[in-house]
């Protein structure tokens, strides 16, 4: 009987076969699909090139495990005759499977079924097409060559026998449970388990500690301390209200603004963003000591305005600080309620740096030359200052603009395609940011549209890449040949998962309360929750390490991160639109925690007898506004601002079309699990674990009213 030696050239052959066919295989499903959706509906599910790198790696090295001892078992190689190849087939499909089963357990990659397909089908293509070019090469005589007619036979004779079905068995498993795991609830969340079981994440050693149990917190946005003040703290409520409570602990609330009736609807992502006390706050010889500047929205109707006003509260009584309103800037734009911005912040220099989001617009006007929006601002508010600063140029057709004035060494002083008050450009919406106090670097988190998150330090005079670039990927927008400005790629980026959409700007910590934490910067996700510690002595990092996770989330989440002077660090979390369950967190070491899952489900439980089971309109209307407007519209007509990101058409609520092919039911099922598991988009995230029963229920009923709506106003 002919023998053939192994051959480690046939095992290579068959490594880099899987290799480069893993690779083909994902640039393929990028643009086509295996399975055809006539035959199963399988999500467009995202994997990076970053994920596909490793895919790769895992395939090739477990058909290395599982065909090297095959191969010195049975003495001789895939491609030594036509029914050696169909039992060494078997094997490839084993190892095959069991690569596919590895992705889908054991690692947190993104299963994508139909890239795993390809894979297969590729990598069997190509297997073949090997096989028969290395045994034509091998054997020359005919009668060997014409014994390629048994090649599948042989496979087909493997196949059908009692081994050969126990593998296609095996072989079907990961397209089964990739199914399961989009279709079913509990499959998903078994698949979950497992897979946190294999991925456990690490004990940070930190967490978070409410203070302030006693008080009840409206949607609170920010807090500071005052100049000179190290026993108070200042919060500033979304409302419009800036209350004062005693650090760390406080019995009393002292009201020191309200300026609640001066922003009108407070919705989307709308309400009072960001406020900073004058650097001479407190200082009695000084005209400035009462000076507090706030910067809002005023939403009225079909109008919005985004105001940036200082307030003097040194006044004895709150009617009075609430009419010494006086106005430094008032924008008037596109009424949709997204991108505004919100961080004001007093830098070393003493002066005032604002962040606008690319929202911050009237329509048809939004070039860097007549408008201020999508960047940072730098501004002079002491307007005696006229050696180093001087008066804005007028006219300014969109806005007002007044009591300061623009420093002589601004960036773009005297650049005509970019007005005079921007420090930086190329910013989608910046809506935390702080000076780091050692090295005076300005940190922005910058809230991404529908993939891309970035962390960014600013830099006098540079663009930011927006709307051309997002994280590092260009997003399909042309780029002018010139920018007005060199371009500046992000410090960190992180792509969006159906939890982390929102980035927070934080802090570069520099207390000694916590000296491991020293120059490290630290910031979250809004919708997360999540708290992320990264280091800052790069020019750019790709990784950050988890620390903490607040107990709220979406709408509910976190707001801002700052330190005290004393070096706590501090965390907001919003709480509920519809009643007073916001939250300040301090950030703790492990072994300092308190227990307070008694407090805290007490609280739950009193807000959910608050968010009664009866139907509310209008705060189910402000529910929809926040977490569903940006994709799906105010109206829900499917023309929020990231629709056009999303690469699928959204659909229209309002229409017939859309109301009499849904039941209850069906909108109820993928506002609670998401697109994924209903074999829809998966842009679409689950609620279910971020809304109450209820609020989901109010949302279905929301959705249908929208379509009774639009048939009132037709008729």
């Amino acid at each position: 009987m002919d023998k053939k030696r192994n051959s480690p050239i046939e095992v290579l052959i068959q490594l880099f076969v899987i290799f480069l066919c893993t690779y083909i295989a994902y640039k393929f499903t990028q643009t086509h699909d295996i399975i055809p959706k006539s035959v199963i509906r399988l999500p467009d599910v995202y994997v990076s090139e970053n994920d596909v790198w490793h895919l790769s790696i895992i395939f090739t090295t477990i058909f290395a495990i599982i065909l090297i001892p095959s191969q010195l078992i049975l003495g001789h190689g895939v491609f030594y005759k036509p029914q050696r190849f169909a039992s060494e087939y078997l094997v490839y499909l084993c190892a095959y499977t069991t690569a596919s089963l590895y992705v889908f357990f054991v690692t947190t990659i993104n299963y994508h079924p139909q890239l795993i397909a390809a894979i297969g089908l590729f990598s069997t293509v190509a297997y073949i097409l090997v096989f028969i070019g290395w045994y034509a090469v091998k054997e020359t005589k005919k009668s060997k060559l014409s014994s390629l007619y048994l090649l599948p036979y042989s496979v087909l004779r493997k196949l059908f026998s009692i081994k050969g079905i126990l593998v296609l068995i095996y072989f079907l498993s990961p397209l089964l449970l990739g199914k399961a795991f989009v279709s079913d609830r509990d499959t998903a969340n078994l698949i979950t388990q497992i897979r946190i079981w294999f991925n456990p994440a690490e004990d940070s050693g930190w967490g978070l500690k409410q203070i302030y149990t006693n008080i009840d917190l409206s949607q609170p946005m920010l807090v500071r301390q005052a100049p000179g003040d190290s026993e108070n703290l200042y919060v500033l409520e979304r409302n419009g209200r800036i209350i004062k409570l005693n650090y760390p602990e406080s019995g009393q609330v002292d009201l020191v603004l309200d300026a609640t009736t001066l922003l009108g609807e407070v919705e989307i992502e709308n309400g009072a963003l960001g406020f900073d006390f004058h650097p001479e706050f407190n200082q009695p010889d000084s005209q400035n000591t009462g000076f507090i500047y706030l910067y809002y929205t005023e939403y009225r109707g079909d109008t919005q305005v985004n105001k940036l006003s200082r307030f003097d509260i040194s006044l004895p009584d709150i009617d009075a600080r609430l009419h010494s309103e006086t106005t430094i800037l008032s924008l008037p734009r596109n009424p949709d309620g997204f991108h505004n911005g919100g961080s004001i912040e007093f830098g070393p220099d003493g002066l005032l740096y604002i962040g606008l989001g690319e929202g911050v617009h009237p329509k048809g006007a939004s070039s860097y030359s007549e408008t201020l929006r999508s960047g940072i601002l730098r501004i002079d508010l002491d307007t005696n200052n006229t050696h180093s600063s001087y008066s804005p140029h007028e006219p300014f057709a969109h806005g007002i603009r007044q009591n300061y004035l623009i420093p002589k060494d601004n960036p773009f002083v005297g650049n005509p395609e970019v007005m005079d008050e921007y420090w930086a450009i190329g910013l989608r919406n910046p809506f935390r940011f702080t000076f780091d106090p050692e090295t005076r670097k300005l940190w922005v988190g910058d809230v991404g549209s529908t993939v891309w998150e970035e962390v960014n330090i600013i830099e006098k005079g540079k663009h930011y890449q927006f709307p051309f670039i997002e994280g590092r990927h260009p997003t399909g927008k042309e780029k002018p040949e010139k920018l007005p400005a060199p371009e500046q790629a992000p410090f960190y980026t992180y792509e969006h998962t159906a939890y982390d959409r929102a980035v927070i700007g934080g802090t570069v910590y520099r207390g000694n309360k916590f000296p491991e934490l020293f120059g490290k910067y630290i910031f979250a996700d809004n919708y997360s929750a999540k708290i992320f510690l990264s280091d800052t002595d790069k020019e750019e990092v790709t990784e950050v390490k988890l620390i903490a996770q607040g107990s709220q989330f979406a709408q509910r989440g976190i707001s801002s991160v700052v330190q005290l002077k004393n070096g706590d660090i501090l965390v907001t979390l919003l709480g509920a639109a519809s009643h007073p369950t916001g939250e300040i967190l301090s950030l703790i070491k492990s072994d300092q925690k308190t227990i307070q899952q008694a407090n805290h489900t007490t609280d739950d439980q009193a807000a959910e007898s608050e968010t009664s089971s009866e139907y509310d309109e209008n705060l189910t209307r402000q529910l929809f506004s926040i977490n569903c407007s940006r994709c799906h519209g105010r109206e829900g007509r499917g023309d929020g601002p990231d629709a056009e990101s999303l690469d699928v058409k959204l659909p229209d609520f309002t229409s017939e079309e859309f109301q009499s092919t849904r039941t209850d039911h069906e909108i109820r099922d993928i506002i609670e699990k998401g697109g994924a598991p209903l074999q829809k988009s998966p842009m679409m995230p689950p609620w279910g674990s971020f809304l109450k029963e209820n609020e989901i229920d109010h949302l279905t009923i929301y959705t249908r009213n929208l379509g009774k709506t639009n048939k009132h106003h037709t008729h």
